[in-house]
């Protein structure tokens, strides 16, 4: 998302440009005697900049990005510890203007996971590196979920909460579709709502977002860390791969299904699928909440995408 316009609802006050950005560092956090920004990807919550090549700093994009920063400040802490992958070490917290804050951290270095990059993987790299992302969920999902309530992490995947979007989306968003979409909406909607067994599952705490961009890759090959745990809730397991579905495609997937050993693949794949329309309808609703044009065309497009990974994925 690179639209920076304060015009889609931001406060005035957004930090969305790297001088921005640099000035604030310098006038908060002195000490760092910051001398260069860039701008990283940005994400819903957040604009994200390099400071110095070291230091990634995270600026709100919106008011709930306080809680996922508060959130990642005490959980990662207690987490970190249980992986073998590098994760976030917040070691700077800013106060901007207008009383939110803003965190940074020691950049890890690496470069995000991408399809192409998985489909051009040696087989001596893609198992091990499946290994290590499955290896990273399983210490994830095993965390005390009592634990991390406490420490901020929220009720997710309610049934419920899945009812109630999709009436909102058959009133708002079906009407404008195309036919061929209304009917796999449906399908893949009442298909998941029905089954009992999809709602059976512990729930667990999960990351809530482990796309492939989150998924930083050394020279070697090899997952160095993850980051953005913004997302960090309590949840159903399967929440997990479905970023890694849309990411970084339904072979790879299965792989990392395979060395997380989990029990039914299948209904992995298909449960990825509409979590993946879940979170297209809900960003296309709050950009229509909200008025937020490029929210509209992310929320259209996410959803668009997982009707269509749905129809591709096979069974095995």
């Amino acid at each position: 998302m690179t639209d920076r316009a304060t015009k889609d609802g931001e406060r005035g006050s957004a930090i969305d440009t790297p001088v921005r950005a640099l000035d604030m560092v310098r006038e908060r956090l002195p000490s760092l005697d910051a001398r260069t920004a860039r701008a990283l990807d940005d994400g819903w919550a957040s604009y994200a900049y390099m400071i110095d090549e070291v230091w990634a700093f995270r600026f709100p994009r919106s008011d709930s990005s306080e809680a996922q920063y508060r959130k990642e400040r005490v959980f990662l802490p207690r987490l970190a510890p249980r992986l073998s992958v590098a994760v976030p070490h917040i070691e700077h917290v800013g106060t901007l203007p207008d009383g939110r804050t803003f965190i940074g951290h020691r950049a890890i270095q690496g470069e995000g996971l991408t399809r192409s990059a998985v489909d051009n993987m040696a087989e001596e790299d893609c198992a091990p590196v499946a290994a290590q992302i499955a290896g990273f969920l399983r210490a994830i999902h095993e965390f005390p979920t009592a634990e991390a309530r406490e420490l901020g992490a929220y009720e997710d995947d309610r049934r419920e909460d899945f009812v109630a979007l999709t009436e909102r989306a058959r009133r708002l968003v079906l009407p404008d579709l195309p036919e061929s979409e209304r009917e796999a909406f449906t399908r893949l909607f009442d298909g998941f709502l029905h089954d009992d067994a999809n709602f059976n599952p512990p729930r667990v705490v999960t990351h809530g977002d482990l796309g492939g961009r989150h998924i930083l890759m050394n020279p070697r090959r090899r997952v160095e860390g993850v980051i953005d745990f913004g997302k960090v809730c309590v949840g159903y397991r399967d929440r997990d791969f479905h970023p890694l579905l849309s990411s970084l495609g339904e072979s790879f997937t299965r792989r990392i299904l395979g060395a997380y050993s989990h029990p039914d693949p299948d209904r992995v794949i298909a449960a990825g699928c509409f979590y993946g329309a879940v979170d297209g309808v809900d960003a296309l609703l709050r950009g229509l909440d909200e008025g937020v044009d490029w929210k509209i065309r992310d929320g259209r497009n996410g959803m668009a995408n997982a009707l269509r990974v749905t129809a591709s994925v096979r069974r095995e």
